[in-house]
């Protein structure tokens, strides 16, 4: 059977000694795994559209084990993105996050549309933390643990300072105590916790917020994901050994 899908490109590894196996988010059937043939070689036609982040419109044969990749046409390359290691090491991370954290064949057509409104926003203006964050959490959403933020889950308090990480969702000063794995959070952070939730990309990128609290919004995102997810972001690690030197 013959399909197309646009695609947007997570990773590739080696196959064979002119083959590559690539991890792909298809706007049609979710996360895949294909084959390129012979993408090593200079004159690949397929080279340029399987490069990791890209855009492309890509056919496949369906195989027994994996699909084969037989057509390619290149929808965007984000040249300003590859460009600048700031850029760049956001947009793997992002492309990391998704292949560690979608099942195969499980379409998720509003993720795949908001990765390429991130991955547009990063190519044209640069890493925005708040739009980073607004990913991980659109990611979260989409996997089915959305945070319940308005109210405390124990008691219906409207008044929560803390968040209850397994249980998923904010609780008061009284119930914190009767409770594990409470992670803090000040109220400017939970506020622009409530304002990602709902805010699409053009507010979001006029939000201005403290230092502190982007901080405090990054560990507690970073925190959530690894709960739910089981898994560690090695980009993370590399980001932040960075930041310091580069200031990103």
């Amino acid at each position: 059977m013959y399909y197309q899908s646009r695609s947007i490109i997570l990773k590739t590894s080696d196959l064979r000694e002119a083959d590559k196996i690539v991890s792909i988010f298809s706007e049609k059937a979710g996360k895949i795994s294909a084959v390129a043939r012979g993408i090593k070689k200079p004159k690949s036609s397929l080279r340029a559209c399987v490069q990791p982040f890209c855009h492309s419109l890509l056919f496949f044969s369906s195989g027994r084990e994996l699909d084969l990749i037989t057509q390619g046409k290149l929808i965007q390359f984000y040249g300003n993105t590859r460009e600048d290691i700031q850029r760049m090491l956001y947009a793997v991370y992002i492309m990391e996050l998704l292949d560690k954290s979608l099942m195969e064949r499980m379409p998720l057509s509003d993720l795949y549309l908001y990765t390429l409104q991130v991955l547009n926003y990063i190519d044209e203006w640069g890493v925005n933390q708040l739009i980073i964050r607004s990913f991980e959490l659109k990611l979260l959403i989409c996997l089915g643990y959305t945070p319940l933020l308005n109210r405390c889950i124990k008691c219906g308090s409207p008044t929560v300072s803390s968040f209850n990480i397994p249980e998923g969702g904010t609780v008061c000063d009284v119930c914190q105590k009767e409770s594990s794995s409470i992670y803090p959070l000040a109220a400017p952070t939970l506020a622009l916790l409530r304002l990602l939730l709902n805010a699409n990309i053009k507010t979001i990128s006029r939000v201005k917020a403290s230092t502190q609290n982007l901080q405090q919004l990054e560990a507690f995102l970073e925190a959530y994901l690894e709960y739910h997810l089981e898994r560690r972001f090695s980009l993370k690690s590399t980001i932040r050994t960075l930041k310091d030197r580069m200031m990103l």
